[in-house]
């Protein structure tokens, strides 16, 4: 079982919750030294080591079947790593997708918006998207 640090669709429980099998428990969190952007001409964003910080959730002690449905989710654009991740009470390591570098070129250097995502991103993610467990 690993925590996982999620910064953009899987922050939200109605993306989280189509997407894993499992219940698990969540709590706020910051990833320092990376930056999160916006994905050309997509609603969910990116992270890449910078002199940032990310805002994020952490979900707890998420299970080996889920870990792999997340890694199936993220697909060959990303890379599972191990970061220190501030919650409000300590510092704990967690997994995290990373942007690899060969797909650089699909970032937006615009910051990614929480809001936006929320009022306006999340339906048409939502919709779009057909890989959800139903």
């Amino acid at each position: 079982m690993a925590h996982v640090f999620t910064y953009g669709s899987l922050m939200f429980a109605p993306v989280w919750s189509k997407l894993v099998k499992g219940t698990y428990s969540a709590t706020k969190g910051e990833l320092h030294h990376y930056a999160r952007r916006c994905v050309k001409g997509e609603d969910y964003p990116i992270i890449l080591r910078a002199d940032e910080k990310v805002q994020g959730v952490v979900y707890y002690d998420v299970n080996d079947e889920d870990m792999q449905i997340l890694d199936d989710f993220e697909g060959e654009f990303y890379e599972r790593i191990t970061v220190d991740v501030e919650t409000h009470t300590q510092t704990i390591q967690a997994e995290v997708y990373a942007l690899k570098e060969a797909y650089f070129l699909i970032i937006d250097d615009k910051p990614w918006s929480e809001r936006a995502f929320e009022e306006e991103g999340m339906k048409r993610f939502l919709e779009n998207y057909k890989g959800f467990i139903i």
